[in-house]
């Protein structure tokens, strides 16, 4: 069985470095993170034996690591899945991913996040019409961090 406390620890790691998924596998216990791209409320723990490292795990992880509702009605946030580097285009001499005004599709990259000299695409997680965009290009974000505001549709 795995400790939950070791679980606690292992999905705050996650957290700080950007790994985006993780398996786990110790004296029968199976435990599947994946956290790459989709909210974690619907990945949190793909496969566990056991309902204290389940609840452990639910504990941990935010509800949402895409979105969260803003002041607005239809206004949504979509927040940093990690921390590291914002980066609003694919390179120095692109176009951004986004711009106020655009409107974006649930699998559209917003923006990329580069954490440990990895690139981590995010995408929005939503449909709408981005309305701000919160952070400049390079700076450093934190985990759940808001990155954009977006009207949701």
């Amino acid at each position: 069985m795995i400790n939950v406390r070791e679980l606690q620890e292992v999905v705050s790691l996650m957290n700080e470095s950007g790994i985006q998924k993780l398996h786990i596998e110790h004296e029968g216990t199976k435990v599947v993170i994946d956290k790459a791209g989709i909210p974690l409320e619907d990945t949190a723990v793909t496969e566990v034996k056991t309902e204290e490292v389940k609840a452990a795990a639910a504990e941990q992880t935010p509800q949402d690591s895409m979105s969260v509702n803003a002041a607005g009605n239809n206004e949504k946030q979509i927040l940093s899945p990690m921390v590291g580097t914002f980066y609003a285009k694919p390179e120095a001499d692109a176009d951004p991913f986004v711009q106020v005004g655009q409107t974006i599709e649930r699998k559209d990259v917003v923006c990329v996040i580069e954490a440990m000299k990895l690139f981590n695409e995010v995408d929005a997680g939503m449909e709408g019409e981005v309305l701000e965009i919160l952070v400049k290009d390079g700076d450093v974000v934190e985990f759940g961090q808001p990155l954009f505001t977006v009207k949701s549709y």
